[in-house]
């Protein structure tokens, strides 16, 4: 029987967990602090662990499930006291490469970064959703065959990053996408509320699936619909005048980027474009 250690009881590690576990594997979790995941886990007959020095010598894989400034010192402790050689070690940051792996390397593990595309809320859940999500990966050599092995557990579909693609960037649009989209939706929920009551949620989610729909189908700039797009000056005054400050700084940064938009669909004239941007400048 195959055996992983994931290191990191939260939402990602617990999901993997689940998916190793589900897969036939002997699973071990391991976090800093006891807490409700133990129990969890133990449901799932998933081993514990709150003790690095207690993790199982005989893994094979082991995924660090750890916040992005946690790898490193992780990835650290473990080349020092964990025999690496020959081993599979993969990091779930977007945000980083396999260098920060490079302590693990050192010691003749072998180093790769999978970031599965898409959002951790729920493991039953999760699992379900890996399996028609991407995962993208960088590899050291002797590590894509694990890659791929690994990827096929969790169902998902491996996209190999190129080099040189800048990880900050790459993850901010997935940032953009999901967590950023997620607080404009609350704050519309927020702004609709007394309006709709019980039913907001549900024309939040049918007006943002139908912009998103629109956009995939159309273009960004042919779905974009409203106000500006029109050019309807005294509209986005009326808009801002509702507004309290700390609500006009932020709706002025999200009137720059729709503007933007509004003048490359070649809708907006240039002029009427600028006139936008100064009122959303004299609101932060």
């Amino acid at each position: 029987m195959k055996t992983t250690l994931l290191i990191g009881p939260g939402r990602v590690g617990r999901s993997l967990a689940l998916a190793h576990k589900k897969a036939g594997e002997e699973v071990y979790l391991l976090g800093t602090d006891t807490g409700a995941w133990m129990d969890w886990a133990a449901d799932n007959g998933i081993h514990t662990l709150v003790d690095p020095a207690g993790a199982p010598k005989q893994a094979d894989v082991i995924l660090f499930c750890v916040p992005d400034a946690s790898i490193l010192p992780v990835a650290q402790k473990f080349a020092a006291h964990f025999h690496c050689n020959s081993k599979l070690f993969i990091h779930t940051s977007g945000l980083h490469d396999i260098e920060v792996l490079k302590p693990i390397s050192l010691e003749g593990g072998f180093v790769a970064a999978m970031h599965p595309v898409m959002q951790f809320v729920d493991p039953e859940r999760d699992i379900e959703t890996l399996r028609l999500a991407l995962v993208t990966e960088t590899a050291d050599p002797n590590a894509r065959e694990g890659v791929l092995e690994v990827a096929e557990v969790w169902g998902a579909q491996p996209v190999r990053l190129k080099a040189g693609i800048d990880r900050r960037r790459y993850h901010l649009g997935l940032a953009l996408a999901s967590n950023h989209i997620t607080a404009l939706c609350a704050w519309s929920a927020e702004l609709l509320e007394p309006v709709f009551r019980e039913q907001t949620w549900d024309v939040v989610e049918r007006m943002a699936s139908q912009a998103m729909h629109s956009a995939h189908q159309d273009g960004a700039s042919n779905a974009l619909t409203g106000a500006v797009v029109r050019g309807d000056i005294s509209t986005v005054e009326g808009h801002l005048q509702s507004l309290s400050e700390r609500e006009k700084h932020r709706y002025a940064g999200l009137l720059d980027l729709v503007v933007d938009l509004a003048e490359q669909s070649q809708r907006l004239p240039h002029e009427t474009a600028d006139r936008m941007r100064a009122i959303a400048k004299d609101a932060r």
